[in-house]
Protein backbone atom coordinates (compact mmCIF):
# COMPACT_ATOMS: atom_id res chain seq x y z
CA UNK A 1 0.00 0.00 0.00
CA UNK A 2 1.28 3.63 -0.77
CA UNK A 3 -0.51 6.40 0.61
CA UNK A 4 -0.96 9.85 -0.91
CA UNK A 5 -1.80 12.46 0.27
CA UNK A 6 -3.77 15.20 -1.40
CA UNK A 7 -5.71 18.61 -0.61
CA UNK A 8 -8.79 18.67 -2.21
CA UNK A 9 -11.12 21.95 -1.89
CA UNK A 10 -14.39 21.09 0.01
CA UNK A 11 -16.10 23.87 -2.17
CA UNK A 12 -15.16 22.92 -5.45
CA UNK A 13 -17.92 19.99 -7.60
CA UNK A 14 -16.86 16.41 -7.41
CA UNK A 15 -15.09 16.40 -3.60
CA UNK A 16 -18.08 15.84 -1.65
CA UNK A 17 -18.18 12.28 -3.93
CA UNK A 18 -14.85 11.48 -3.50
CA UNK A 19 -15.71 12.07 0.76
CA UNK A 20 -18.91 10.43 1.01
CA UNK A 21 -17.85 6.65 0.78
CA UNK A 22 -15.61 7.56 3.43
CA UNK A 23 -17.42 9.45 5.94
CA UNK A 24 -19.82 6.27 5.51
CA UNK A 25 -17.44 3.50 5.86
CA UNK A 26 -15.88 5.44 8.50
CA UNK A 27 -18.66 6.55 10.42
CA UNK A 28 -20.89 3.34 10.70
CA UNK A 29 -18.06 2.25 12.70
CA UNK A 30 -17.38 5.17 14.82
CA UNK A 31 -20.56 7.02 15.04
CA UNK A 32 -23.16 3.32 13.86
CA UNK A 33 -26.39 5.22 15.62
CA UNK A 34 -25.95 8.53 12.66
CA UNK A 35 -27.99 8.28 9.97
CA UNK A 36 -26.23 6.82 6.66
CA UNK A 37 -24.67 10.35 4.71
CA UNK A 38 -25.89 11.54 1.61
CA UNK A 39 -23.87 14.39 -0.48
CA UNK A 40 -26.59 16.36 1.00
CA UNK A 41 -24.90 15.98 4.50
CA UNK A 42 -21.47 15.91 2.99
CA UNK A 43 -22.02 19.14 1.56
CA UNK A 44 -23.56 20.74 4.52
CA UNK A 45 -20.59 19.62 7.22
CA UNK A 46 -18.41 20.49 4.44
CA UNK A 47 -19.35 23.37 3.06
CA UNK A 48 -18.41 27.04 2.72
CA UNK A 49 -18.23 29.21 6.43
CA UNK A 50 -18.02 33.05 6.22
CA UNK A 51 -15.41 32.99 9.27
CA UNK A 52 -13.35 30.14 8.40
CA UNK A 53 -10.77 29.19 6.03
CA UNK A 54 -11.01 25.13 4.73
CA UNK A 55 -9.40 22.35 2.97
CA UNK A 56 -9.72 18.80 2.81
CA UNK A 57 -6.57 16.43 3.05
CA UNK A 58 -7.56 13.18 1.55
CA UNK A 59 -5.57 10.00 1.78
CA UNK A 60 -5.76 8.12 -1.55
CA UNK A 61 -4.62 4.62 -2.07
CA UNK A 62 -3.74 4.67 -5.91
CA UNK A 63 -7.18 6.01 -7.05
CA UNK A 64 -9.27 4.97 -4.09
CA UNK A 65 -9.96 8.03 -0.91
CA UNK A 66 -9.10 5.99 2.09
CA UNK A 67 -9.18 8.59 4.63
CA UNK A 68 -9.67 12.54 5.26
CA UNK A 69 -9.72 15.40 7.70
CA UNK A 70 -11.69 18.42 6.98
CA UNK A 71 -9.94 21.21 8.55
CA UNK A 72 -10.55 24.63 9.72
CA UNK A 73 -8.98 27.71 10.33
CA UNK A 74 -11.08 30.63 11.97
CA UNK A 75 -9.80 34.03 10.03
CA UNK A 76 -10.77 36.13 13.20
CA UNK A 77 -10.20 34.21 16.33
CA UNK A 78 -8.33 31.08 17.42
CA UNK A 79 -5.62 32.07 14.13
CA UNK A 80 -3.14 30.22 15.55
CA UNK A 81 -4.87 26.96 15.68
CA UNK A 82 -6.24 24.16 12.79
CA UNK A 83 -8.63 21.87 13.79
CA UNK A 84 -10.83 19.16 12.26
CA UNK A 85 -12.22 15.36 12.51
CA UNK A 86 -10.59 12.25 11.18
CA UNK A 87 -12.37 9.82 8.99
CA UNK A 88 -10.78 6.46 7.71
CA UNK A 89 -11.78 3.35 6.18
CA UNK A 90 -11.79 0.99 9.02
CA UNK A 91 -9.35 -1.25 7.19
CA UNK A 92 -7.07 1.39 6.47
CA UNK A 93 -6.54 2.63 9.62
CA UNK A 94 -3.36 0.89 10.74
CA UNK A 95 -1.26 2.36 7.68
CA UNK A 96 -3.28 5.57 7.04
CA UNK A 97 -3.56 7.03 10.15
CA UNK A 98 0.43 8.53 10.45
CA UNK A 99 0.77 9.57 7.47
CA UNK A 100 -2.80 11.65 7.57
CA UNK A 101 -1.96 13.02 11.07
CA UNK A 102 1.50 13.90 10.18
CA UNK A 103 0.15 15.89 6.76
CA UNK A 104 -2.35 17.44 9.41
CA UNK A 105 0.33 18.85 10.97
CA UNK A 106 2.40 20.15 7.96
CA UNK A 107 -0.50 22.11 6.78
CA UNK A 108 -1.25 23.67 10.03
CA UNK A 109 2.41 25.05 9.78
CA UNK A 110 2.21 25.82 6.43
CA UNK A 111 -0.53 28.28 7.78
CA UNK A 112 1.22 29.54 10.56
CA UNK A 113 -0.53 27.40 13.18
CA UNK A 114 0.74 26.47 16.35
CA UNK A 115 -1.97 24.14 17.63
CA UNK A 116 -3.58 21.28 15.55
CA UNK A 117 -7.01 19.83 17.05
CA UNK A 118 -8.20 16.67 16.12
CA UNK A 119 -11.02 14.40 17.36
CA UNK A 120 -12.45 10.98 17.08
CA UNK A 121 -15.08 8.95 18.12
CA UNK A 122 -15.28 6.75 21.61
CA UNK A 123 -15.82 4.11 18.79
CA UNK A 124 -12.41 4.40 17.41
CA UNK A 125 -10.06 4.81 20.36
CA UNK A 126 -8.85 1.88 19.96
CA UNK A 127 -7.85 2.73 16.41
CA UNK A 128 -6.46 6.13 17.03
CA UNK A 129 -5.54 6.58 20.91
CA UNK A 130 -2.17 5.40 21.12
CA UNK A 131 -1.24 6.87 17.67
CA UNK A 132 -2.08 10.22 18.64
CA UNK A 133 -0.06 10.30 21.81
CA UNK A 134 2.76 9.04 19.98
CA UNK A 135 2.48 11.66 17.80
CA UNK A 136 2.61 14.15 20.33
CA UNK A 137 -1.31 14.49 21.01
CA UNK A 138 -2.58 15.11 24.29
CA UNK A 139 -6.27 15.05 25.02
CA UNK A 140 -8.21 18.34 25.43
CA UNK A 141 -11.93 18.14 26.00
CA UNK A 142 -14.66 15.39 25.34
CA UNK A 143 -17.88 16.17 24.15
CA UNK A 144 -21.02 14.04 24.01
CA UNK A 145 -22.97 13.73 20.68
CA UNK A 146 -27.00 12.94 21.63
CA UNK A 147 -29.69 11.82 19.18
CA UNK A 148 -33.55 12.62 19.85
CA UNK A 149 -35.72 10.66 17.85
CA UNK A 150 -38.24 13.29 16.62
CA UNK A 151 -41.05 10.71 15.76
CA UNK A 152 -41.48 9.17 19.47
CA UNK A 153 -41.41 12.37 21.51
CA UNK A 154 -44.61 12.67 23.68
CA UNK A 155 -45.77 15.97 22.26
CA UNK A 156 -48.56 16.56 24.82
CA UNK A 157 -45.47 16.66 27.42
CA UNK A 158 -43.60 18.72 25.00
CA UNK A 159 -46.31 21.12 24.68
CA UNK A 160 -46.61 21.48 28.24
CA UNK A 161 -42.65 22.18 28.58
CA UNK A 162 -42.82 25.32 25.30
CA UNK A 163 -45.74 26.59 27.44
CA UNK A 164 -45.47 29.71 29.22
CA UNK A 165 -45.00 29.20 33.45
CA UNK A 166 -44.62 31.06 36.05
CA UNK A 167 -41.34 32.04 35.99
CA UNK A 168 -41.14 32.73 31.93
CA UNK A 169 -44.72 34.06 30.84
CA UNK A 170 -43.03 37.64 30.72
CA UNK A 171 -41.13 36.78 27.56
CA UNK A 172 -42.30 36.97 24.25
CA UNK A 173 -41.73 33.63 21.75
CA UNK A 174 -40.92 34.62 18.14
CA UNK A 175 -39.73 32.10 15.61
CA UNK A 176 -38.07 32.03 11.80
CA UNK A 177 -36.54 30.74 9.40
CA UNK A 178 -32.84 32.35 8.32
CA UNK A 179 -32.59 35.07 7.01
CA UNK A 180 -33.12 36.16 10.50
CA UNK A 181 -35.13 39.79 10.74
CA UNK A 182 -33.39 42.80 10.26
CA UNK A 183 -35.13 44.46 13.71
CA UNK A 184 -33.92 41.08 15.34
CA UNK A 185 -30.42 40.76 13.78
CA UNK A 186 -28.44 43.12 16.57
CA UNK A 187 -30.49 41.34 19.69
CA UNK A 188 -29.21 37.99 18.38
CA UNK A 189 -25.58 38.60 17.74
CA UNK A 190 -25.29 39.99 21.29
CA UNK A 191 -27.06 37.30 23.00
CA UNK A 192 -24.59 35.25 21.54
CA UNK A 193 -22.32 36.56 23.48
CA UNK A 194 -23.55 33.72 26.12
CA UNK A 195 -21.78 31.28 24.15
CA UNK A 196 -18.61 32.37 25.65
CA UNK A 197 -19.50 30.93 28.67
CA UNK A 198 -19.45 27.15 27.31
CA UNK A 199 -17.33 25.11 28.77
CA UNK A 200 -14.51 23.57 26.72
CA UNK A 201 -12.40 21.78 29.31
CA UNK A 202 -8.61 22.18 28.76
CA UNK A 203 -9.29 23.48 25.02
CA UNK A 204 -8.32 27.33 24.54
CA UNK A 205 -11.06 28.60 22.33
CA UNK A 206 -12.26 31.78 21.67
CA UNK A 207 -15.10 33.18 20.12
CA UNK A 208 -14.47 36.01 17.16
CA UNK A 209 -15.77 39.27 18.14
CA UNK A 210 -19.61 40.32 17.80
CA UNK A 211 -20.68 41.26 14.35
CA UNK A 212 -23.85 41.97 12.59
CA UNK A 213 -22.77 42.22 9.44
CA UNK A 214 -21.07 38.58 9.78
CA UNK A 215 -24.10 36.97 10.59
CA UNK A 216 -25.84 38.55 7.54
CA UNK A 217 -23.65 36.92 5.04
CA UNK A 218 -23.43 34.01 7.30
CA UNK A 219 -26.80 33.46 6.83
CA UNK A 220 -27.15 34.76 3.25
CA UNK A 221 -24.40 32.07 2.22
CA UNK A 222 -26.68 29.32 4.35
CA UNK A 223 -29.62 30.08 2.50
CA UNK A 224 -28.33 30.03 -0.72
CA UNK A 225 -26.75 26.36 0.03
CA UNK A 226 -30.37 25.11 0.90
CA UNK A 227 -29.89 24.92 3.98
CA UNK A 228 -32.83 25.78 6.64
CA UNK A 229 -31.74 27.51 10.19
CA UNK A 230 -34.96 27.29 12.21
CA UNK A 231 -34.95 29.93 15.29
CA UNK A 232 -36.70 30.33 18.37
CA UNK A 233 -36.20 33.04 21.31
CA UNK A 234 -37.66 35.10 23.95
CA UNK A 235 -37.70 38.47 23.87
CA UNK A 236 -38.30 41.08 26.76
CA UNK A 237 -40.68 43.47 26.41
CA UNK A 238 -37.69 46.02 25.50
CA UNK A 239 -36.66 43.73 22.69
CA UNK A 240 -33.79 41.79 24.09
CA UNK A 241 -32.99 38.43 23.46
CA UNK A 242 -33.34 36.34 26.51
CA UNK A 243 -32.63 33.35 24.92
CA UNK A 244 -32.63 31.47 21.97
CA UNK A 245 -32.38 28.28 20.33
CA UNK A 246 -31.29 27.20 16.87
CA UNK A 247 -31.87 24.12 14.26
CA UNK A 248 -30.47 23.22 11.02
CA UNK A 249 -31.62 21.22 8.23
CA UNK A 250 -29.76 20.05 5.54
CA UNK A 251 -31.81 19.87 2.21
CA UNK A 252 -32.42 16.17 1.44
CA UNK A 253 -31.02 14.20 5.03
CA UNK A 254 -33.78 13.23 7.56
CA UNK A 255 -31.51 14.18 10.39
CA UNK A 256 -31.13 18.23 11.77
CA UNK A 257 -28.55 19.44 13.43
CA UNK A 258 -28.58 21.81 16.76
CA UNK A 259 -26.73 25.04 16.22
CA UNK A 260 -26.42 27.13 19.22
CA UNK A 261 -28.32 27.33 22.16
CA UNK A 262 -27.36 30.16 24.20
CA UNK A 263 -29.31 31.71 27.64
CA UNK A 264 -27.12 35.02 28.76
CA UNK A 265 -26.41 35.25 32.03
CA UNK A 266 -29.20 37.97 33.80
CA UNK A 267 -31.97 35.36 32.29
CA UNK A 268 -30.68 31.95 34.05
CA UNK A 269 -33.10 30.25 36.09
CA UNK A 270 -36.25 30.98 34.00
CA UNK A 271 -36.34 27.47 32.33
CA UNK A 272 -35.88 29.38 28.92
CA UNK A 273 -33.92 26.30 27.80
CA UNK A 274 -35.95 23.37 28.08
CA UNK A 275 -39.13 25.75 27.10
CA UNK A 276 -37.51 26.63 24.18
CA UNK A 277 -35.70 23.76 23.00
CA UNK A 278 -39.08 22.14 23.38
CA UNK A 279 -40.67 24.47 21.23
CA UNK A 280 -38.68 24.57 18.38
CA UNK A 281 -38.68 20.39 18.13
CA UNK A 282 -42.80 20.79 17.88
CA UNK A 283 -42.28 23.47 14.90
CA UNK A 284 -39.79 21.42 13.56
CA UNK A 285 -42.16 18.54 13.42
CA UNK A 286 -45.08 20.08 12.14
CA UNK A 287 -43.04 22.20 9.13
CA UNK A 288 -40.19 19.13 8.04
CA UNK A 289 -42.11 15.95 8.96
CA UNK A 290 -39.50 14.09 6.93
CA UNK A 291 -37.03 14.95 9.62
CA UNK A 292 -37.03 12.14 11.73
CA UNK A 293 -33.97 12.49 14.29
CA UNK A 294 -32.21 15.39 15.60
CA UNK A 295 -28.43 15.57 16.86
CA UNK A 296 -27.03 17.92 19.28
CA UNK A 297 -23.07 18.57 20.33
CA UNK A 298 -21.94 19.09 24.24
CA UNK A 299 -18.93 19.33 26.17
CA UNK A 300 -18.67 16.77 28.79
CA UNK A 301 -18.68 18.92 31.62
CA UNK A 302 -21.94 20.80 30.11
CA UNK A 303 -24.27 19.12 32.85
CA UNK A 304 -26.73 21.63 32.89
CA UNK A 305 -27.04 21.51 28.96
CA UNK A 306 -26.68 17.50 29.26
CA UNK A 307 -29.97 17.38 31.99
CA UNK A 308 -32.13 19.58 30.00
CA UNK A 309 -31.43 17.43 26.84
CA UNK A 310 -32.00 14.45 29.04
CA UNK A 311 -35.11 15.53 30.14
CA UNK A 312 -36.85 16.18 26.68
CA UNK A 313 -35.17 12.44 26.15
CA UNK A 314 -32.04 12.94 24.07
CA UNK A 315 -29.84 9.79 24.37
CA UNK A 316 -26.12 9.70 24.20
CA UNK A 317 -24.92 8.32 20.98
CA UNK A 318 -21.02 8.18 21.55
CA UNK A 319 -18.66 10.23 23.48
CA UNK A 320 -15.44 12.26 21.27
CA UNK A 321 -12.56 13.08 22.22
CA UNK A 322 -10.75 16.17 21.06
CA UNK A 323 -6.41 15.90 21.20
CA UNK A 324 -4.34 18.81 20.61
CA UNK A 325 -0.93 18.47 18.91
CA UNK A 326 1.72 21.29 19.85
CA UNK A 327 3.65 22.20 16.83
Amino acid sequence: MTIEIRELDPHEPGTDAVLLPVLRAASAVDSPRHPEANEAWVHYINGPRIARHRTALVAFDGAEAVGYGLLNQDLESNQDMVYGDIWIRPEHRADTTVPLVDAFKAYTRSRGGKRLVSVFSELAVSDYEQVFAAEGGRLVSREWRSQLDLRAIDRERYAAWAAPSEKNAHYRIEYWVTPTPEHLLEAMVRANEAMRDAPTGDLAFEYPPPSVDRRRRAEALSVASGERKHVVAALTDDGVVAGFHELYAAPGFGMADVGNTGVPAGFRGHGLGLRLKADLALRLAAAEPEIETVSTWNGADNEPMLRVNEALGYERAEAWSNWQFDL
